[in-house]
């Protein structure tokens, strides 16, 4: 059986298509059939990544590179951007409330991101 998908442009929300970052590929928990915007403060173990990340303002230790649909156990995979420069212009205002809560709660563990409002596009 032959399935058909359709897919569409990816958000980026680097502040250009060349941006320097660094990201790591883990694994979701969540919400059954939910979504993780991009941006989201993700927490977890960077180091042994065995464990799923999930999305939380406390402990986090870096943010979703591109939205992301879990499945109906709630599971997915993402790209956990460590370092780079973001444009919070991209992200909704949902998911800048969280990173700027992120960054009260413990801000040395997102230091290697840069936070600007650059051009939305």
């Amino acid at each position: 059986m032959v399935t058909t998908e359709t897919y569409g442009n990816v958000k980026n929300i680097l502040i250009g298509q060349a941006s320097y970052y660094m990201a790591l590929p883990v694994v979701l928990s969540g919400t059954a059939n939910g979504t993780i915007e991009a941006g989201s403060p993700l927490t977890g173990d960077i180091t042994t990544r065995d464990t799923a990340f999930t999305a939380s303002t406390t402990d986090a230790v870096g943010i979703l590179l591109h939205d992301e649909k879990l499945d109906a156990n709630g599971k997915g995979n993402g790209t956990l951007v460590i370092a780079g420069c973001v444009d919070l212009l991209k992200l909704s205002s949902t998911v800048q409330g969280n990173i700027t809560t992120a960054l009260a709660d413990d801000g040395q563990k997102l230091d290697r991101i840069i936070f600007v409002k650059g051009s939305a596009i």
